[in-house]
């Protein structure tokens, strides 16, 4: 498993940062994933944390990569401890979670990474099925309604588990 340098020490996590981007009509900025753990399922624009880099930087670069999208203020949302196995074998990641304040719009002439992500989509949360992570991530932001106890059948059937480090709480 790669360690960020940026990790705090004495710990196994990698650091990784998210991004919640609105979209137009009150949607969320979605990215079908091809690569890494969650390969296959739709997630919100994020990744590891490069050297040199702060959480909201690599939210905001992350986001842009994914997506296209120039997301302008950020605010902290919350951090995670998610712990997991893949076919490479167990990780973990302690996860930065940052909301864009104000929408943004995938451009039309994105050319998006394939070897990251197949899609890209802008739509209200309750009309996709993210990966529960993500499902747990919005419900906790305000920003969804996904049913708790299938969040928790979602993360088991994975074999994730996942832990809110902070107290933050957005409305």
């Amino acid at each position: 498993m790669m360690t960020a340098p940026n990790q705090p020490p004495a710990t196994d996590l990698t650091m990784a940062a998210v991004a919640i981007v609105p979209g137009p009509n009150e949607s969320l900025t979605f990215v079908l994933s091809t690569c890494g753990e969650y390969a296959g399922h739709w997630l919100l624009p994020g990744g590891h944390i490069d050297e040199g880099e702060t959480p909201e930087q690599a939210a905001r670069r992350e986001a842009y990569e994914e997506a296209g999208v120039v997301a302008g203020e950020l605010a902290p949302s919350g951090i995670y401890d998610i712990r997991g196995h893949s076919t490479e074998g167990p990780y973990a990641y302690r996860l930065h979670v940052y909301r864009a304040l104000e929408p943004c719009v995938v451009p039309e002439d994105f050319v998006l990474d394939p070897m990251e992500v197949s899609e890209i989509s802008q739509v209200p949360p309750g009309e996709i099925l993210p990966h529960p992570t993500d499902m747990l991530i919005l419900n906790d932001a305000g920003l969804s309604a996904y049913e708790p106890d299938l969040i928790q059948r979602l993360l088991t059937a994975e074999g994730v588990t996942m832990t809110r480090q902070d107290a933050l709480i957005v409305d």
